[in-house]
């Protein structure tokens, strides 16, 4: 069973990203892919978006979703998203 993005933000240090309301910053875990977070269960796509500077992952949950950056030096930026701002940021990078 996928988590929840609720179950993650109960279990992830997170911070709201300001002026995108339902989406979080995901902290110390730049060093782990998309996969570490979300378990082996869960699909992720990769996409290169021309609204990104880096590769896109993403892992659609039951209530959101999960987003992460993969950067060139190996590190990843993920961020965690309801269902609105997981949509709504999808649609941004021209995904959704």
């Amino acid at each position: 069973m996928p988590p929840t993005v609720a179950a993650l933000l109960a279990l992830l240090t997170t911070e709201p990203i300001r002026g995108c309301p339902g989406r979080y910053r995901v902290r110390g875990h730049a060093d782990r892919d998309v996969r570490a977070i979300v378990g082996p269960t869960v699909a992720v796509a990769q996409h290169v978006s021309p609204n990104a500077r880096h590769p896109v992952l993403v892992a659609r949950l039951p209530d959101g979703g999960v987003i992460s950056y993969a950067w060139p030096d190996g590190r990843y930026l993920h961020t965690l998203c309801d269902a609105a701002g997981f949509e709504r940021k999808l649609a941004q990078l021209g995904l959704g």
